[in-house]
């Protein structure tokens, strides 16, 4: 198990750790993409729009866990954010 993250908010003390737990993850994983199929799916027309757009979500998309523990760091080299923006124009 190792902490992800704090609840921080503006003007507040931090509220509660959130703690990863990969095995968690992978089945709150697969609860979250099974929704598509069993839920979302059914609330459209099989040759809608929107029915297709699901799929494609649900088929082409990954859901990911990222941690940083300097992520208020100022240094250019250490810049989670920046470095996922990069990735995301090569894409």
């Amino acid at each position: 198990v190792t902490a992800l993250t704090w609840g921080v908010f503006p003007s507040r003390e931090v509220l509660q750790p959130t703690i990863f737990d990969s095995t968690i993850f992978l089945v709150w994983a697969e609860e979250a993409f099974s929704l598509w199929t069993n839920m979302w799916l059914n609330l459209y027309e099989i040759d809608s729009k929107s029915y297709e757009l699901i799929e494609t979500i649900r088929d082409t998309y990954y859901l990911v866990a990222i941690i940083d523990n300097d992520f208020t760091s100022a240094s250019d080299d250490a810049n989670l954010w920046e470095a996922l923006l990069e990735v995301a124009r090569v894409i």
